[in-house]
């Protein structure tokens, strides 16, 4: 495996650790949420992200790091694709509307995370498992600012 193999494998590892967190994320929101339907959208979410970390692990387990085109850690370098994966924390006291936007940003970065990802790959089977993921998490970031804009900007 090359060294840009080993960073796409990485990537992909800590694409997988995201899932995890964002499904305590949400499970734990689920639980602290007041609104029986926002509670039901963020359990659905929970186990969405399920879902996303299984088929990342599959196109793991399926050899989707030698599929990717960048050829140089310097070409690797220049995408930058570990912005779209950072943590974005959450205070013990963080409010619902702070829950919410911080959910908003992590499902706009694994959006774009996965986007550069569909582009990268040369393997269709692998790029519509990265488009297809780009999307869901573009549908979780419009039913969170549904929710907020419901909860939070009534009148709009």
């Amino acid at each position: 495996m090359t060294e840009v193999q080993k960073s796409f494998e990485r990537l992909i590892s800590l694409a997988i650790q995201r899932e995890e967190e964002a499904y305590e994320f949400y499970k734990n929101a689920a639980e602290e949420a007041t609104l029986s339907s926002s509670a039901k959208l963020l359990e659905d979410l929970a186990h969405q992200e399920v879902t996303h970390k299984e088929k990342l692990e599959k196109a793991l387990s399926e050899g989707v790091c030698d599929t990717f085109e960048c050829k140089t850690e310097e070409e690797l370098d220049k995408l930058d694709l570990g912005k779209y994966l950072v943590d974005v924390p959450l205070k013990p006291d963080s409010s619902p509307q702070d829950i919410l936007v911080v959910a908003i940003k992590r499902e706009e970065g694994a959006y774009n995370f996965y986007k550069a990802l569909s582009e990268l790959t040369s393997v269709a089977e692998h790029r519509t498992i990265f488009e297809t993921l780009a999307e869901e998490e573009q549908k979780h970031k419009d039913r969170l600012q549904q929710m907020y804009d419901d909860i939070f900007q009534p009148d709009m």
